[in-house]
């Protein structure tokens, strides 16, 4: 694995992020509008219901949290999409580049947009309902790393999807993390469910991240039960994603897929 490969991904997605506007809505429209959207009406359900603080600051905190880890799973899925549309697929590998130099460099250019999403996001927090998310970060982190992890095993998985059905399939990559936000409980403890849902909702390293999340600003510290039970998943998953990722590939380089891609 070149470094000097790697540096070459990440420099070719910020070029192209820079120059597309789509990518700067991506960036820092969406988790900004996001957190204005729902700071108004935490402050709505404030003055209406007397919610207590924490209850204002879990809102806010969720959405902070949810907008980096689809962020991040989009990025990774549409990183490559964007080769498709490019047809710059067979450019890449035909150059010494290897799948796990490309990866790599996918997977930094994602965490760079990430931070700066949640950085902008953050900020107007701060700046417009005086929620200050830095205090609270050290705890979170834990639970941030594994949003992201699962974040990448979905990328991957979704990412080799579209390697078997092209483009056919490209709406997974925006709408996917939807289909996992009401049982990942974001806006809302796990006990809210109905006990068919709770079963599937134990088996999401989100869930996890967001009941531990909401520990800690209750008040009640660092949850080991909910980071372990999410690491624990992630590990799993991301076997099973690199196990089918690598599976796909090899199939579609073998049969010559790469080249007729569109």
């Amino acid at each position: 694995m070149k470094i000097h490969r790697i540096n070459a991904v990440i420099v070719r997605h910020l070029y192209e992020s820079r120059r597309n506007f789509d990518r700067v809505t991506d960036l820092v429209w969406w988790p900004v509008l996001d957190i204005i959207m729902w700071g108004f009406f935490t402050i709505y359900l404030a003055h209406s219901s007397r919610l207590q603080p924490s209850v204002v600051s879990c809102l806010l905190g969720a959405v902070i949290l949810w907008g980096t880890f689809y962020g991040f799973q989009r990025d990774m899925a549409v990183g490559f999409i964007d080769e498709l549309w490019c047809r710059n697929l067979i450019n890449l590998f035909s150059t010494p580049l290897t799948l796990s130099e490309y990866m790599v460099g996918l997977i930094g250019v994602c965490l760079l947009k990430v931070m700066v999403g949640l950085c902008a996001a953050s900020a107007v927090a701060w700046a417009a309902y005086s929620f200050d998310i830095v205090p609270w970060l050290p705890k979170f982190i834990p639970y941030m790393a594994n949003l992201l992890f699962f974040a990448l095993a979905l990328g991957i998985a979704i990412t080799g999807l579209i390697f078997r059905y092209t483009t056919k399939i490209q709406a997974l990559a925006w709408s996917f993390a939807g289909l996992l936000m009401p049982v990942s409980c974001v806006m809302y403890p796990m006990s809210s469910l109905p006990k068919w849902l709770r079963a599937i909702a134990w088996m999401l390293p989100t869930a996890h991240s967001f009941e531990g999340m909401r520990q800690v600003l209750a008040g009640n510290g660092f949850s080991p039960q909910h980071f372990w039970w999410g690491a624990g998943l992630n590990a799993m998953y991301f076997v099973l994603a690199m196990g089918f990722f690598g599976w796909i590939f090899e199939q579609a380089r073998t049969r010559g897929l790469l080249v007729k891609m569109d």
